[in-house]
């Protein structure tokens, strides 16, 4: 379950990495405008990427939210004596 949770937490910041830069693209500024071009090209070629890297991550956030509350849930609870 932890291991979900850690490739949950990379998803979520690889996409949101994603987002941000094609938010940026729009206001020239961010991520795009200072890599290489041929970085960018495929980026910049493949506009839809920018809806599947939101998709991604409302669905990892939401996933995310979901194995919390389940690590919770199977956390040990300390014994008193």
């Amino acid at each position: 379950m932890k291991l979900l949770d850690l490739v949950l937490t990379a998803v979520t910041v690889l996409s949101v990495t994603v987002v941000i830069a094609y938010v940026g693209l729009a206001y020239d500024t961010g991520l795009f405008t200072v890599l290489p071009e041929p970085v960018t090209a495929f980026f910049l070629r493949n506009g839809s990427l920018q809806w599947v890297a939101l998709a991604v991550l409302v669905v990892g956030l939401i996933g995310k939210t979901l194995v919390g509350r389940m690590l919770k849930q199977h956390r040990p609870q300390p014994t008193r004596s």
